[in-house]
């Protein structure tokens, strides 16, 4: 069995970093954004190699750890929704996002349930009342507007919201809307000024 990796070397300085202390910059294009206390560099853009593969494993199941830590906290501060507020099921494969919308819809008083993809949402839509789907776009396999479709054939009466940061033409929205019969469409990063309102209008109309 392989020892329990406490800390890495700074790929910039070679000081080692240790993982219970380490700090992330705010890059955002790639999950490997530590920040070396020694020579303040961070891992964005940097070689992997010589790191070994184990500490890109290391790094990233920290960072969920971190991710999930945070936003139960906020969750368990949160006000309870009413029984009688809807549901809304989140769909994203990006587990960070998925804690995000979590929270925040929540704080806008409505019920949540979550899914990593489309056919986890489907099973829970078959198990619990959905009266609200606010799924990504751009997911494996089944995408947001292909669940957005089969939604619609299994109970009409779920609204269903697509959000996406890759296809934000006005054609995608008239698509999703018009072909695939979505209830609204949000383009990323979210408003949520803008997502509280369409959950709202979504919502008023679904009563």
């Amino acid at each position: 069995m392989s020892e329990a990796i406490t800390s890495l070397p700074c790929p910039t300085c070679t000081q080692p970093i240790r993982l219970d202390a380490i700090e992330w910059c705010h890059c955002v294009s790639t999950a490997l954004s530590a920040i070396c206390p020694s020579c303040h560099s961070c891992f964005c853009g940097k070689s992997l190699f010589p790191m070994r593969a184990e500490w890109q494993f290391e790094l990233r199941a920290l960072r969920e750890r971190q991710t999930e830590e945070k936003f139960k906290r906020a969750l368990d501060t949160a006000a309870p929704a009413s029984n009688k507020a809807p549901t809304v099921l989140i769909v994203d494969d990006d587990e960070e996002i998925r804690l995000i919308a979590e929270y925040s819809v929540q704080q806008m008083g409505y019920r949540t349930l979550t899914a990593k993809n489309a056919e986890e949402a489907l099973k829970v839509i078959e198990q619990s009342k959905t009266d609200i789907v606010l799924t990504d776009a751009l997911m494996p396999k089944t995408d947001g507007r292909q669940l957005c479709r089969l939604i619609k054939l299994i109970d009409p009466s779920i609204k269903v919201i697509v959000m996406s940061s890759l296809y934000t033409a006005l054609r995608y929205r008239t698509e999703a809307l018009n072909t695939f019969h979505a209830d609204d469409y949000l383009t990323k990063p979210i408003n949520f000024d803008k997502l509280r309102a369409v959950l709202a209008k979504v919502s008023a109309v679904a009563a």
